[in-house]
């Protein structure tokens, strides 16, 4: 039993001590503004989409497709996203509230925070399957809701722009990276003839940049003030964020039959904090920016806990 424990805090405390780096560098002004902004625009169009395409293009799918598994990625992405919309409207008033906390409560940081976590817990730095699998599917659902219940609550009686949502979409750096990559993965371009040395050590890289980059601008990002003038809010998304889902989506994986690391993976999915764009694209949508913040804010400090309780469980029954 302590062996398990001491695992799970070995797995999730290197990334909560690169985020409280991150927030202090940032306090102690050792990292600007405009520096966090160039660093994060690396990460999104370069760094984070070359991890992508080479953990895809490395990835045989056709050994580890698996339905079911997508289908409680994706469906159970869909259903907590309408559970938490019906919530929001009975119980929050204010429209731009009511968006802000449903992209919180549903829209997790899969890549930054729940990439370093897999990669922690198999002890590697290639991600299994069904981790890429869910990238490919559930990161354009995370566009496609949280522009759909933005646009509405936001502008209420707006159209959808159907056209402009594609276009995010379809032109999003992290997409274009996993699509990038898939046709080496299928036709096995990638494992059977071996990219020139330079191209190859070149893509590893920016692939090995992603994680520690990202939990430091996560960290130096933290906002604390945002927090108290929506607190109930704020920690009801965060239940509904890491406690709700992992807690219907882990025992029902496990019951359907599911391997080990389709369980992890979902386990990941629906437990791991809100996604910073939870903030940015809110914000740029007109939805209310600090409920945003604080749920990110809060949903990270209480991911210590329920992440590290989720993991030895999950190491206690035998799944990792």
């Amino acid at each position: 039993m302590l062996e398990n424990f001491i695992f799970s805090l070995n797995v999730s405390l290197p990334i909560f001590i690169l985020m409280i780096l991150g927030y202090f560098l940032r306090k102690k002004e050792v990292l600007s503004e405009s520096f966090l902004n160039c660093a994060n625009t690396l990460l999104f169009q370069v760094a984070l989409p070359a991890k992508l395409f080479l953990d895809t293009a490395t990835t045989d799918f056709t050994q580890s497709f698996d339905p079911v598994f997508l289908l409680l990625a994706v469906g159970g992405s869909t259903v907590f996203f309408i559970l938490f919309w019906v919530y929001g409207h009975f119980v929050i008033k204010e429209p731009r509230k009511i968006g802000a906390f449903v992209h919180g409560a549903f829209r997790g940081n899969y890549v930054y925070i729940g990439f370093a976590l897999i990669q922690n817990i198999l002890g590697t730095s290639t991600l299994p399957a069904e981790a890429m699998l869910a990238s490919a599917f559930v990161l354009p659902l995370y566009n496609i809701l949280a522009v759909i219940v933005l646009t509405i609550t936001n502008n209420p009686g707006k159209k959808i722009d159907v056209k402009s949502v594609l276009k995010q979409i379809i032109t999003n750096p992290m997409i274009v990276g996993i699509l990038a990559g898939l046709p080496f993965s299928f036709l096995g371009i990638y494992t059977d003839f071996e990219l020139p040395f330079a191209i190859q050590t070149s893509i590893n890289y920016l692939g090995n940049l992603t994680t520690p980059l990202a939990l430091i601008i996560i960290g130096a990002n933290t906002k604390i003030t945002a927090i108290a003038s929506n607190i109930v809010s704020v920690i009801t998304a965060c239940v509904f964020r890491l406690i709700l889902q992992p807690a219907i989506m882990v025992p029902l994986a496990v019951l359907l039959g599911l391997s080990n690391n389709a369980v992890l993976v979902l386990f990941i999915v629906f437990g791991v904090p809100s996604a910073a764009n939870v903030y940015i694209v809110t914000k740029k949508m007109g939805g209310d920016a600090d409920m945003a913040s604080g749920i990110i804010v809060v949903s990270v400090i209480m991911s210590l806990f329920t992440l590290t309780g989720g993991i030895f469980l999950l190491r206690t029954i035998g799944v990792i």
